[in-house]
């Protein structure tokens, strides 16, 4: 199946000819209507804390950080209501929240007048729903000063000249919305994942959907994704759903005169992906003054790479020298691995392999020390791969991942490695490795990941995490759109995509200072358990494969990681894989001899 897929990938597309959209265009009537999977917000207002909520001090603080929360324009008057005359008087802070992960419980002073919040600086939260990260992280303590009058309770007198949203009002009153745009080479859509107020009512839905998308990508994608033509723009009447009919009039500007048909095909698909959550079944859509479109089924599912995602993939480890497959409960699981047989199976340390529909792919890493070598091939769907030699990496060869995995061809396949700490692009071809560029790159890597998408990458970087997406250029692949993230960990290690919109990240937890995985939404904000203490030793690698955007799962499947030789499963503990877990027959165990390096078909 394909879980990475970018240039190189056809999406075909039937081209009807003609230079605009002609005026007698017929309904066209595709099936049953999308999914409509969880729908928004209901109109009806959440919890608020007030500030007459508590007398605790530092729990009228732990409030006060998120009042922002909320419709946009309103943000500064909630803040204002939880200070005194002259402090509302003074305080005109910026419109976009600094949003900051406390640290620690707020700490008051001796006379108890004062309260210190230690934080760190994620962002700020635009009306666009994004998070943008600073330029650089920032930790530092912001200072709060209270009142209490007899009978009326506490007051803010003197505040951070900032409105503040703590992560806590961000999960709180906010839900993730993700919407899509076309990669640069209308092969797939990419992910774009922002913050929606979670009371807005299910009516305001289409419309702020919309204007994000009419907006733009987010900063970070502008190099891998096209944003809409300029000049469109919604006209006519504000979209909503009315009997099972989500009606949308764009302006002509929306669609180019040449290839009108496909452009228009494309756009029904990315507004579909992007407003798939919503409770309708038709899609009524008008480009100017054109005859309206009628859509509905799941044809448009196809035009997201993570749609193929499975639910229950093949896992896989390295075996005394042998990728070995997992036994998997409930289903049977013969011990044979796509591409590879006894032949080309041995003196592996770790591998990769992924499938389409009509090809499979291998990346195997071979040999040891200086005789270590990455040997790559690929063949049709249910054949043996021919190997070939990577030439000219440096030592020190990471775990290969495949990023560009074509479908029903092989020219354009190609894969990243990690050697000497820099990262490397192979062709399924063999043959010479090129090295991946990013600008001001310092450090040296010790984990990347691909999502799903093909072009959304993150990346660990002298223990720290990132983001970025991978561009095509004249010499092959590139990184851009770089940004630093601030995950609740130190020392990152190792990180892969769990979802479209997360990551599971290892790494040394800040207070424990003890080994830790987590999962953390894609801007870093959000974060969740995933193993919060395995001990002492590092993590090394991790790999979980991520959830179907259409299905009910947050986060991805099973979690696999290695610390030193030895593999483990991320259950709700961790447990070593062992010769046990094993597919297929196995010898009598012998000492030093353990399953490792653990992966997952793609």
């Amino acid at each position: 199946m394909l879980r990475r897929m970018i240039a190189g990938t056809t999406l075909v597309l039937v081209l009807l000819g003609g230079c605009g959209i002609p005026d007698g265009s017929d309904v066209t009537d595709l099936g049953p209507g999308p999914s409509t999977g969880i729908s928004s917000g209901d109109g009806s207002l959440r919890s608020r804390l007030t500030r007459e909520s508590t007398s605790d001090r530092a729990q009228f603080v732990t409030n006060y950080l998120q009042a922002a929360a909320g419709d946009y324009d309103t943000a500064l008057e909630r803040v204002k209501q939880f200070m005194s005359t002259p402090a509302k008087e003074h305080f005109n802070a910026p419109a976009a929240p600094r949003v900051i992960r406390t640290i620690n419980t707020p700490l008051l002073t001796k006379d108890q007048d004062k309260v210190k919040v230690e934080y760190e600086l994620l962002g700020t939260l635009g009306k666009n729903g994004l998070i943008e990260p600073p330029a650089e992280p920032t930790t530092g303590t912001y200072e709060f000063t209270l009142t209490e009058v007899t009978g009326d309770g506490l007051f803010m007198v003197e505040a951070p000249p900032f409105l503040l949203l703590s992560t806590r009002g961000l999960d709180n009153f906010y839900e993730e919305r993700t919407i899509y745009f076309w990669n640069t080479e209308y092969t797939g859509l990419v992910p774009d994942v922002r913050y929606i107020v979670g009371d807005v009512p299910i009516e305001q839905e289409p419309t702020i959907i919309l204007g994000w998308l009419i907006g733009g990508p987010a900063p970070w994608l502008q190099d891998a994704v096209k944003p809409l033509p300029e000049g469109t723009r919604t006209e006519g009447k504000v979209p909503a759903i009315e009997k099972n009919e989500l009606a949308i009039t764009l302006s002509a500007q929306a669609v180019p005169t040449q290839d009108a048909d496909a452009a228009v095909d494309r756009l029904r698909r990315q507004l579909q992906w992007s407003l798939r959550r919503l409770p309708y079944e038709f899609l009524k859509l008008r480009i100017g003054h054109q005859e309206v479109r009628s859509y509905s089924g799941t044809d448009y599912l196809s035009s997201n790479p993570a749609h193929r995602l499975v639910p229950n993939p093949d896992r896989y480890v390295v075996y005394d020298r042998t990728v070995r497959r997992l036994v998997e409960p409930d289903r049977p699981t013969p011990d044979t691995v796509p591409g590879l047989n006894a032949d080309n199976n041995k003196d592996v340390s770790r591998a990769a392999v992924t499938t389409t529909g009509s090809h499979v792919y291998a990346a195997l890493v071979t040999g040891s020390g200086k005789n270590e070598r990455l040997r790559v091939g690929f063949a049709p769907a249910g054949q043996v791969a021919t190997l070939r030699e990577i030439t000219g990496l440096p030592g020190g060869i990471g775990y290969p991942v495949w990023a560009i995995t074509p479908e029903g061809r092989t020219d354009g396949a190609a894969g990243l490695v990690i050697a000497d700490g820099r990262l490397w692009r192979f062709r399924a071809q063999g043959g010479q490795a090129l090295q991946v560029t990013w600008p001001g790159g310092t450090g040296k890597i010790s984990a990347i990941t691909v999502a799903p998408d093909g072009h959304r990458v993150a990346l660990a970087i002298g223990g720290r995490l990132y983001r970025a997406v991978l561009t095509i250029s004249g010499d092959g692949l590139a990184l851009s759109g770089m940004q630093e993230l601030d995950p609740p960990l130190e020392s990152v290690t190792a990180v892969d995509f769990t979802s479209e919109g997360w990551l599971t990240v290892a790494g040394t937890d800040r207070s424990s200072k003890r080994i830790a995985i987590e999962d953390v939404s894609i801007d870093a904000a959000l974060q969740s358990d995933r193993l919060a203490d395995i001990g002492t030793n590092a993590v090394s690698y991790l790999t979980t494969y991520p959830a179907n955007p259409e299905s009910n799962r947050p986060t991805g499947s099973t979690l696999m990681y290695s610390t030193g030789i030895d593999a483990w499963e991320g259950l709700s503990t961790s447990v070593q894989l062992k010769v046990g877990s094993l597919a297929g027959p196995s010898s009598e165990p012998r000492p030093g001899v353990v399953p490792g390096a653990p992966f997952f078909l793609d």
